[in-house]
């Protein structure tokens, strides 16, 4: 932000801003709405009283196609209070012609305040300044507003009518229309609680002197709403890229916007996005809505995005029309997909996919499935998804650079539902990251990749986990069971307590976290173990389920742990152990893999990779 942009403005100024038409002022559809409380406005016009500083709005001139909204002029409860905001989508013309012409700016940052100054100058939130006890109108010309203002009530909600009270709307008003004097008294006598009073009571001298104060007060707040200092504010000149970094980068009180914010607000005059992906969320309780991932595939689907699906390049091109097409075979081929993930066992559920983006290439293969006509996949499809997927988790193949990724694999991915043949060179950077069970150690963080292609994978070994408590499979399904958690085998409060016996004492903080000891049960299930020693609840469960064992292989959990209790102090040994079983899983679904799938999809002599 360039401090040559940095300037000030007015109150009247803002307000006729947003009263303009065409409008000068307005908000980004997707701005969250205006929610301050009347406090909150009242507390904001004492600080512009007394000269403190309220920090600065943040404009924008945006130059590309938008939907905007509005200041909310809507009552708080009542008749009106539930009616929409006018929106009004500019074209990428329109707005760029408003900007240059008329001067149109929208609201970066900053909604809350500008919207609550408005509201109360219009006289849509009733605020009133209280004046002090006892003031003079000889007085009133003297003194600021700041010394003016009732040292207990100050700025509130409430006319009086123990004091001369201002209504900011009515002071807002007497600047714009200039009212004669007589004007000004008969709004005062029928309109205050103050002035009724005193002519009701029929005291004409103390009526005279409380109009009067009231009459030299309206030039002070005249003197305010003009003064161009007040409000400070920066002028943003910038293009798509920059307004939606922007927005990315000074989210505040705790509302998270995006790059598909912005698009829905673009897109918003012929197909309100926003909706749709609320609609996709009640179709599919429980489930987390990645809407990234939902626009990447449409711009995929679309046919216009054949070298990048960039955040920038997507904004830019992606239009209504293409969601009008898309979006109804975007959601059906996600679901395919998902399901497609579950049912092979290649996750436990959605809620644990190592790659949320993974989801698009595959989207794409369905989708060049159904235009190939095929209702179901060959064997040598299904050997090539199943060695992609793996491959692809363990060689952390979309941690960075995932656009690339996905552009590459969908364009495989199509190839292969169109049963063509592949060049060798795809195959050359799928080399796992996991060598043995010791690297498999420093794998402690939930979200990563590597975590948790670990647990799909040893549920895909098993055909499905085996709960502890009976020898039933864990109930799975593409919403993930809430209670289904990854909990330590070896409970953190035994080793807590048994670190100094453990085989590798030196080791055992470091490793208590990982993946390694590490299992998908029911919350229930981990209460038993509690912080027992794993032999010790092991043996209590196994009066629940006499088929503990094959439960425990269902995992790859050692079943020594079971039968010795000596091993309860071996965590170091027991986790090598499991890692080891696992290394070799990944091993034989990644570059043993590799070989059949060269040879089904390679039309070269087949290439012995190294390990």
């Amino acid at each position: 932000m360039a401090p040559e942009n940095a300037s000030s403005e007015s109150l009247k100024q803002l307000v006729e801003q947003i009263d303009a038409q065409p409008p000068v002022v307005l908000l980004p559809e997707f701005q969250r709405d205006f929610v301050w409380e009347m406090e909150q406005t009242y507390a904001l016009f004492d600080s512009l009283i007394r000269g403190i500083f309220v920090g600065s709005v943040i404009y924008g001139k945006p130059s590309f196609e938008m939907t905007l909204r509005r200041m909310d002029h809507r009552p708080r409860k009542g008749a009106g209070s539930r009616a929409k905001v006018e929106r009004l989508s500019y074209t990428e013309e329109k707005i760029k012609h408003d900007s240059q012409v008329y001067g149109l700016k929208i609201v970066l940052d900053g909604q809350q305040r500008t919207t609550s100054i408005y509201r109360a100058l219009k006289g849509i939130d009733r605020v009133y300044f209280v004046v002090r006890p006892s003031v003079t109108a000889a007085q009133v010309k003297e003194d600021d507003l700041e010394a003016l203002m009732h040292p207990d009530h100050g700025v509130q909600g409430e006319d009086v009518e123990n004091a001369v009270c201002i209504p900011l709307h009515y002071a807002f008003r007497y600047m714009s229309e200039a009212p004669f004097d007589d004007e000004v008294r008969e709004y005062f006598d029928n309109e205050t609680r103050l002035g009724r009073r005193l002519a009701q009571a029929g005291d004409d001298a103390e009526a005279r002197e409380a109009f009067k104060v009231f009459r030299q007060m309206l030039p002070k707040f005249k003197t305010m709403f003009e003064q161009p200092q007040l409000l400070s504010y920066y002028l943003l000149d910038m293009g798509l890229d920059k307004f939606t970094t922007f927005f990315e980068r000074s989210n505040s009180r705790g509302i998270q916007l995006n790059f598909t914010d912005i698009l829905a607000a673009k897109v918003f005059g012929n197909f309100n996005l926003r909706q749709a992906f609320e609609d996709f969320g009640e179709k599919h309780p429980g489930m987390p809505v990645n809407r990234e991932l939902l626009v990447r595939a449409t711009a995929l689907m679309s046919g216009q995005f054949a070298d990048k699906i960039e955040k920038a390049r997507i904004l830019k091109d992606l239009r209504a029309d293409h969601f009008k097409a898309h979006w109804e075979d975007v959601t059906r081929l996600y679901d395919r997909a998902l399901a497609f993930l579950v049912e092979q066992r290649f996750v436990v559920a959605v809620k644990w996919m190592p790659y949320d983006n993974m989801l698009i290439p595959l989207m794409m293969f369905f989708a060049e499935m159904e235009r190939q006509g095929q209702g179901s996949l060959t064997q040598k499809q299904l050997l090539f998804l199943r060695w992609w997927f793996w491959a692809s988790v363990f060689s952390e193949r979309y941690t960075a650079a995932s656009n690339e990724k996905i552009m590459a694999d969908s364009g495989i991915l199509r190839r292969v539902a169109r049963g063509e043949m592949l060049e060798g060179s795809y195959f050359l950077r799928f080399r796992p990251s996991v060598g043995d069970a010791e690297e498999l150690m420093s794998y402690s963080r939930s979200q990563s990749a590597i975590y948790r292609g670990v647990l799909n994978l040893v549920h895909f070994e098993a055909g499905g986990l085996r709960d502890w408590t009976n020898d039933g499979l864990i109930s799975t399904g593409p919403l993930g069971v809430k209670e289904l958690q990854d909990h330590h085998f070896f409970p953190k409060g035994f080793l807590k307590k048994t670190e100094s016996v453990q085989d590798r004492p030196d080791e055992v903080d470091a490793i208590k976290d990982c993946v390694l000891n590490r299992v998908l049960m029911p919350k229930n299930t981990n209460l038993r173990a509690s912080d027992k020693k794993p032999h010790s609840y092991l043996q209590e469960l196994l009066k629940l389920n006499p088929s503990l064992k094959g439960s425990l292989t269902s995992h790859l959990v050692p079943v020594s742990l079971l039968e010795d209790e000596s091993q309860s102090l071996r965590v170091y040994a027991t986790l090598l152990e499991r890692g080891g079983y696992v290394v070799e899983l990944i091993r034989r679904e990644t570059v043993d893999a590799e070989q059949q799938v060269r040879a089904a999809f390679v039309s070269e002599a087949p290439v012995r990779v190294q390990a």
